[in-house]
């Protein structure tokens, strides 16, 4: 039978996804991650693939790993994550015409659900792919993959591409992601008082400030470099010199070059005081998804299957960071952002679009089929 013929309709789609998005997992809530894992490993249990479910560490959840046969091609890695931001319960499931709201539906829920009916529906079909397929849940992405990404590196670095199910917008896919660092800086002064011992004090406050306009000109518009001091704190009180401060920053770079040289710049600040020290912790957290002639390709082919189904796709980019900065780091050609089409995630409106979710999976079942070799 050919895997077509094993249509799927959104409404049905739309039913499985529910199922799977009753589970509400933040990041952390590693009791409902467990019992998500548990519901999918039943679900895919008489498909015959090989599942490794691997403990999880550091307060995250475990993850799980779905591995299909396929022809003697190098395959296929489809990395998907089941954690979510908002907090249980502040999000209602909802339909409203042709959306449907929910936690993590579309980031990444969506995506994820049908990267597993593609496979489901390829298995159903008897068709053999070129490749394996190997299919990763995981469930710390949210705060970096923290506990995961080493392992979506290793299985990165068998496979010939990486398709990763990120919600989209609209019909398109990403081909491109912003690479993004994460620093924190703590500036150690002297304390007196600001009245009678001023001149005996060392402000670690008025050195946060000469140093955030360092990092105010690291930002560089035209080649995509932004150095954000998103939270500042220190001090005790006014009529005391402060003795700490501290602040939050925010790093996204357009090339993995321009990053490493961000990162050697915010590491070689230097106090204006000598009397203050400053330390810098922090590093490159997501590399670059880099805008390769083979992540090209693989959106060409992706476009062609689009059209063949009655869509085509638009190439896109985003300055946010997914999994798939992790596979391209490793020289793996990524395609991003073939999940669920929808809007909003990470707020109480994340929606998909009900109307999309059989040709999103059925572009998903055609790459399985057609790459990998």
């Amino acid at each position: 039978m050919a895997v077509d013929a094993v249509m799927t309709d959104n409404e049905a789609l739309l039913e499985g996804l529910i199922d799977w998005v009753k589970f509400e997992t933040p990041t952390g809530r590693v009791d409902v991650i467990g019992a998500l894992l548990d519901h999918i490993t039943a679900e895919a249990a008489p498909l015959g693939c090989a599942i490794e479910r691997i403990a999880g560490r550091d307060g995250m959840g475990d993850h799980l790993v779905l591995r299909f046969d396929g022809g003697p091609g190098r395959g296929i890695l489809c990395t998907n994550h089941l954690d979510t931001v908002c907090a249980p319960g502040s999000i209602a499931m909802r339909r409203d015409g042709d959306r449907f709201y929910g936690p993590g539906i579309a980031d990444m829920k969506g995506g994820a659900y049908l990267a597993f009916s593609a496979i489901r529906n390829i298995v159903r079909s008897g068709e053999r792919m070129p490749g394996p397929l190997t299919l990763i849940f995981n469930t710390d992405e949210e705060i970096g993959s923290p506990t995961s990404y080493a392992l979506i590196q290793e299985e990165a670095r068998k496979v010939a591409c990486a398709l990763i199910p990120e919600p989209a917008r609209g019909d398109e896919a990403i081909t491109f992601r912003k690479g993004r660092a994460k620093y924190r800086i703590d500036i150690t002064g002297r304390e007196a008082h600001a009245g009678s011992a001023f001149a005996d004090g060392r402000s670690a406050i008025s050195e946060l400030a000469r140093t955030i306009v360092k990092l105010d000109a690291m930002t560089d518009l035209a080649t995509g470099t932004t150095v954000n001091v998103g939270a500042i704190g220190g001090g005790t009180e006014p009529n005391v010199v402060a003795g700490a401060a501290h602040c939050l920053v925010d790093v996204r770079f357009s090339s993995n070059n321009a990053g490493y040289a961000t990162e050697r710049a915010i590491n070689h600040i230097d106090p204006y005081n000598p009397d203050v020290s400053i330390q810098i912790n922090g590093e490159i957290e997501k590399p670059c998804l880099e805008r390769s002639d083979a992540t090209v390709g693989l959106f060409e082919h992706a476009n062609a299957i689009a059209h063949d189904i009655g869509s085509s796709l638009i190439e896109t980019s985003s300055g946010g960071g997914s999994d798939g900065n992790f596979t391209s780091a490793v020289g793996t050609p990524t395609l991003d952002g073939l999940g669920a089409i929808g809007n909003f995630w990470h707020s109480p409106n994340e929606h998909i679009l009900v109307s999309a979710l059989a040709r999103r999976e059925l572009l998903l079942r055609r790459l399985f089929l057609s790459l990998g070799a």
